[in-house]
């Protein structure tokens, strides 16, 4: 974790910038208390017209190596670190996609960049036992949320199954949970409707291949009826408002 957190700092001298910070890393800064870990860090782009993108300036980083899709591999004081980059440019949201999936991956990606806020990460280095602390930009939970549920389709079993666990951690968890349903019940009435999809699909049509998936990750920390609330939940909070 140290070293995920270290790099969100060498991100930002190289772009000059506070990332936006998605993935595993916001959901354990967002969450009351961590329940796994993250190797990787994920950042969002959320690019002007003419405006450079971040991946092309940190793989120009001297001591950055290229990973695909795209991605990059930075040296920080605690080792390598993968840095995903999840770029949003503005011809995608002004033609959105016919196809449910590419029109949430977008529109959640672009939520998560315009409402991300500032938050204090604080993590203890395991080998020099320093305090690594960084100040950045982290997606709230609504948008976490809509990004983890479009995507449980492109993962593999093992991937899959930690997406669904970090759903369900952020729709329970005593601090996050209220923001997560007021940030969906508040959320685009297209982007609320292909999470409502999503939610259907999850928690509804594959119910059994989502429980399989994740209780491979988390074991016996989540009941099924857990899993069930969770979806009550979120496909209330997607629901249309009249």
């Amino acid at each position: 974790m140290a070293a995920v957190v270290d790099a969100v700092t060498a991100v930002g001298k190289l772009t000059g910038s506070r990332p936006i910070v998605v993935g595993g890393l916001a959901v354990l800064a967002r969450l009351s208390s961590a329940h796994r870990a993250t190797l990787d860090l994920d950042i969002v782009d959320r690019r002007a017209e003419g405006q450079a993108g971040q991946l092309e300036i940190l793989r120009k980083g001297e001591e950055t190596s290229p990973a695909e899709p795209a991605a990059v591999t930075l040296p920080t004081r605690f080792g390598e670190v993968r840095v995903d980059v999840l770029e949003v440019n503005q011809y995608e949201l002004d033609r959105p996609s016919d196809d449910a999936g590419d029109r949430l991956h977008v529109g959640s990606h672009a939520w998560a960049a315009d409402s991300a806020t500032d938050v204090t990460i604080s993590v203890l280095g395991s080998e020099r036992r320093e305090l690594v602390r960084v100040a950045t930009t982290i997606a709230e939970p609504g948008p976490l949320v809509t990004m983890k549920l479009q995507s449980i389709m492109n993962r593999g079993s093992a991937k899959a199954g930690t997406d669904l666990w970090d759903i369900c951690r952020l729709t329970l968890d005593p601090v996050c949970r209220r923001a997560v349903l007021n940030q969906l019940e508040g959320a685009g009435p297209q982007l609320a409707a292909d999470a409502l999809q999503h939610v259907d699909l999850w928690f509804q049509r594959k119910r059994p291949w989502s429980l399989d998936r994740l209780a491979a990750v988390a074991g016996n920390s989540f009941a099924t009826d857990d899993f069930d609330l969770v979806g009550e939940l979120l496909a209330t909070a997607c629901q249309p408002r009249r």
